[in-house]
């Protein structure tokens, strides 16, 4: 019987600390900022999927149809934090960068920020695809 019940405990404990964000995602909303101020994006003009696995992310990003942007790399979850560094993509800027988003899941979506210097540079908004 006590075997039984540390089993039943282990399995417990590690879907308690399984990965919300494991799955496939696709793009709702996004806010981002520029030099000139905010721009904001939504789905259907701007459409994109993210794939995260264990370890990894990836993303396709189209805009009116078109290819727009594709990227991925390594992620670590941290005291409430997605912190993505990309490998590879068609953003030369990008490569070799880590940032730090804020994160929360609420149902099936996912609520990601971005801050640098106290100054919010992206808010994203993506939903689970079941």
């Amino acid at each position: 019987m006590l075997k039984i019940f540390s089993i039943s405990s282990l399995l417990l404990a590690s879907f308690a600390n399984a990965n919300p964000l494991v799955g496939s995602w696709q793009f709702v909303e996004g806010k981002y900022a520029t030099k000139e101020g905010y721009v904001t994006a939504k789905a259907p003009e701007l459409t994109s999927v993210k794939l995260i696995t264990d370890t990894h992310f990836s993303y396709i990003t189209q805009k009116n149809g078109n290819f727009h942007y594709a990227g991925g790399g390594k992620y670590v979850l941290q005291d409430q934090q997605f912190i993505e560094t990309f490998s590879y993509g068609n953003v030369p800027s990008l490569q070799g960068k880590t940032m730090a988003f804020d994160y929360k899941v609420d149902g099936d979506l996912w609520h990601h920020t971005l801050y640098e210097n106290g100054k919010l540079v992206e808010a994203e908004i993506w939903q689970r695809i079941k």
